[in-house]
């Protein structure tokens, strides 16, 4: 299917629209009574967030799944790297829908006179600090998917795209520098999603073709 891909693309997109629209939520150290406040205030805005991050978490499976099977085509591409692939893409759809149904847990509770602060407090704390998936799945997707491409001769990648995804798998996993990391994961992401819907009807490989034009 030729629009496959472009569900890379499009998960990148539903991402950043969904964060942009639940804004700037409290810190992991916010009160009660600030947790409630926003979240009443801003109750159907993180509503449409919470509903484009699933959407998301969808379209990320779609995605690793694609690439999983193109890995898997990859002459001595590594053979089992494209587990790695599409096991990276489901860690990384579930951090989206762990991470919504914690939101949408707060939002439900921050409508509710019974609930109390410290309740909301710890809720959100865990929320705020619930990014380890998040990291985990996009190093995974992009080292395997690198790891399998950057010493293929023949390779649906470009050469440069495939060490790419390497250094910016690895560098995910380093405190400090992971959230950048994950930033240019999903720039990653949505470039390979139009440079795999580009690639020929066959599927034959086209990277180091490429590389060796850019070379010229």
């Amino acid at each position: 299917m030729r629009v496959a891909p472009l569900s890379g693309l499009l998960a990148v997109i539903l991402t950043i629209t969904g964060f942009a629209l639940l804004g700037d939520t409290p810190a992991f150290d916010a009160t009660g009574r600030e947790v409630r406040a926003f979240y009443e205030d801003h109750q159907g805005q993180t509503w449409a967030s919470l509903y484009l991050l699933v959407l998301a978490a969808v379209f990320i499976v779609f995605f690793a799944a694609h690439l999983a099977g193109v890995v898997r085509d990859v002459p001595a591409g590594g053979g089992w790297l494209h587990r790695v692939v599409i096991g990276g893409g489901l860690l990384l759809a579930i951090g989206f829908l762990t991470g919504a149904t914690l939101t949408l847990a707060l939002v439900d509770l921050a409508g509710e006179p019974t609930a109390s602060g410290p309740a909301l407090q710890a809720l959100n704390t865990f929320n705020e600090d619930f990014f380890i998936p998040f990291v985990g799945g996009m190093g995974l997707l992009l080292l395997g998917a690198g790891l399998a491409t950057f010493r293929a001769a023949v390779s649906p990648l470009p050469h440069w795209l495939a060490w790419a995804a390497v250094v910016i798998g690895v560098l995910v996993f380093i405190p400090w520098v992971g959230y950048i990391a994950f930033a240019a994961g999903g720039l990653w992401v949505a470039v390979t999603s139009v440079l795999l819907t580009r690639r020929p009807a066959n599927g034959t490989p086209i990277a180091r073709e490429t590389a060796g034009t850019a070379r010229r």
